[in-house]
């Protein structure tokens, strides 16, 4: 328990330290909250699923989006490359021109993924992942866009019970259907922390540069993992 208490207060600084810096910078600051459980369910086969929120600046209340996600993921087996599919819902609250009212847009996503895997030492690995996302919104609004997100860890003190890790991220997302195809660019940069062999926290600095400004988001995630194999090996 007093682990996951340090865990998150240093999660809080980090995040409140971002708000300091973030107010200096064009754009808004915001929260950025998730969890993740991924669950290895057959040898080559694992299932994700994850509950995101995101509030505008420091009030919690004032909500930005909200979404939940499951996807499958397929592992070959003699390479590091992973198959997936899913669905998304989400409900997006954006501020109308004059930033006193808010509206809520439903969404409906499907997509499809391909990551593969880099290691490239024992400390650091390298992933990528091309995604593919058809975009329901409302009920005549289609979107078709593609994202690919490039993520680094580097493994910091004993290879083996080392706790930390520094994690760095960017991910472009292009509309595929629309004259100017660009949609956003981010930046992430962080640490994760991991309790116990299953169950890990990570805090990042996010920066989303987009045709209307930059915003900034402080990030608090955890991630926990199951593996319903162990049982067929015994």
């Amino acid at each position: 328990m007093k682990q996951v208490l340090l865990s998150l207060l240093i999660a809080l600084v980090i995040n409140l330290s971002a708000y300091h810096i973030a107010t200096a910078q064009p754009g808004k600051f915001n929260q950025f909250y998730m969890f993740l459980a991924r669950a290895k369910v057959a040898p080559q086969w694992t299932v994700t699923s994850l509950v995101q929120y995101r509030s505008y600046d420091v009030d919690i209340t004032d909500s930005r989006l909200f979404l939940v996600n499951t996807y499958a993921d397929y592992k070959l087996k003699n390479a590091p490359v992973q198959f997936g599919a899913g669905y998304m819902y989400l409900e997006i609250s954006p501020y109308d021109e004059t930033g006193t009212e808010k509206k809520t847009i439903p969404e409906h996503r499907v997509f499809q993924q391909v990551t593969i895997g880099h290691k490239l030492s024992e400390r650091l690995e390298l992933s990528q992942r091309y995604r593919f996302e058809e975009r329901f919104l409302f009920s005549d609004r289609f979107i078709l866009r593609a994202r690919h997100l490039l993520s680094a860890n580097y493994k910091l003190g004993n290879l083996e019970s080392g706790k930390w890790t520094l994690i760095g991220k960017n991910e472009i997302r292009m509309n595929l259907d629309k004259e100017t195809a660009f949609d956003s660019f981010r930046l992430w940069g962080g640490a994760g922390y991991k309790i116990t062999k299953t169950f890990e926290v990570e805090s990042y600095w996010m920066s989303q540069f987009e045709s209307g400004g930059i915003f900034n988001f402080g990030v608090i995630s955890l991630r926990k993992s199951f593996d319903f194999t162990r049982k067929n090996k015994n």
